[in-house]
């Protein structure tokens, strides 16, 4: 006799409802509209990720006005999650003190790897306090002024640098304590405005012309378009007769703020034990119509032969010595002072030899317009020699 088979009855799958983003974001403590609020006000509508600062309230490709930002948590709403602290995270779930303002990248790297999340929870409450204190800066400034960014590049030996213009306004608010605002505009100076190289025999008569070419068909327009109410923020790269150049050509008479330090983002120093420079120099009260005057600041530089020498240098020459907007207004007084001096002892003739900073060499070139000098010539050290590069004047 065959035996029965019996055959179990089939057991019921119950399938798991899937779960969008959509879905688990609401399964988690909603974030109420005024707290969303408050925190976009307090942030500008940007990632307050250090360094990222990217505006989330319109679509990158696109450019359509939308949210594209997301609320990231420093102490996770859950206690599973990066940084999270049972009884902590459920209290901080909604606290806008405990949410930052991010782009979809940066968020992915505040949650990424969940309790193995490498950045602290003193580290992103240090960016959001970084981020909403500048934010604060900003929307309190008065008095504020509008200038236009000028950026001149060009190649020092073998060094070249590329200066970014976001730096560049980002440096101006924060050098002026955010009363100096970037215009919509900028104008960059560089090797492209160039057609030969600075091997030509024949390149610093060119370079003189070509930047004098340059300032009449971009810079002057600019100024005169402003009646006298122009203001400049010039940060300048290139070799120092160049920057003297350029000082000649925009003057003194036009408000003007010069950058320095390009290797610490051309943020002056803030440190209160920052070295203060002093100046020494000796001028005779008579000297000869046409002297060679060597200005020591950045090093020493090498003393030329052939006719009297005057120097004007540093007590302590060095690399980065002007590193506060005080310290170059402070050497600008002590340089026209010295200037003045050479006119009062009979000099019309001045044969410059610099060893000078970024933005000493252009504020050197800004005060000699309105001097009495019948003519200024700049020369450039090129190992083992002084050779001779532009006449200002």
């Amino acid at each position: 006799m065959a035996t029965k088979k019996t055959i179990a009855p089939a057991k019921a799958v119950v399938k798991a409802p899937a779960h969008t983003k959509e879905t688990r974001t609401q399964d988690r403590a909603r974030i109420p509209v005024e707290v969303r609020r408050d925190l976009w006000v307090a942030a500008a509508g940007r990632c307050e990720f250090r360094g990222c600062c990217k505006p989330v309230g319109r679509d990158f490709l696109t450019k359509e006005k939308t949210f594209t930002g997301e609320h990231a948590h420093i102490i996770a709403d859950s206690p599973g999650g990066a940084r999270g602290v049972k009884g902590e995270s459920e209290r901080l779930a909604k606290d806008v003190n405990n949410l930052m303002l991010a782009c979809y990248d940066c968020h992915a790297r505040i949650d990424r790897h969940g309790k193995n999340n490498k950045f602290t929870t003193q580290q992103l409450q240090a960016m959001k306090r970084e981020h909403e204190a500048r934010i604060q800066r900003i929307y309190s400034a008065t008095g504020v002024l509008e200038s236009l960014p000028l950026l001149m590049t060009f190649p020092i030996g073998t060094h070249v640098t590329n200066i970014d213009v976001e730096q560049i306004h980002f440096a101006m608010l924060e050098n002026s304590d955010y009363k100096l605002f970037p215009r919509g505009s900028h104008i960059h100076i560089n090797r492209s405005d160039f057609d030969f190289q600075d091997n030509d025999p024949d390149f610093w008569p060119r370079a003189n012309k070509a930047l004098t070419d340059v300032y009449n068909r971009r810079i002057h327009p600019e100024l005169t378009e402003r009646n006298g109410n122009a203001h400049l923020s010039i940060a300048g790269f290139a070799p120092i007769p160049m920057l003297m150049k350029l000082g000649v050509l925009i003057g003194d008479k036009t408000r003007a703020n010069v950058m320095d330090l390009p290797n610490d983002g051309w943020l002056w120093d803030k440190s209160d034990s920052c070295f203060e420079p002093s100046y020494v120099y000796d001028v005779p009260r008579k000297l000869p119509r046409e002297v060679s005057v060597v200005v020591s600041i950045s090093g020493k530089a090498v003393h030329p032969f052939g006719r009297e020498v005057v120097e004007f240098s540093a007590a302590a020459p060095g690399r980065g010595i002007i590193r506060k907007q005080t310290h170059l207004l402070s050497f600008r007084r002590e340089f026209d002072n010295f200037l003045l001096k050479l006119t009062n002892a009979g000099v019309r003739v001045m044969h410059l030899h610099p060893a000078t900073p970024l933005s000493a060499s252009i504020e050197i070139g800004r005060m000699l317009l309105p001097k009495t000098f019948e003519e200024i010539h700049v020369w450039e050290w090129q190992a083992p020699e002084w050779k001779k590069a532009v006449q200002l004047k």
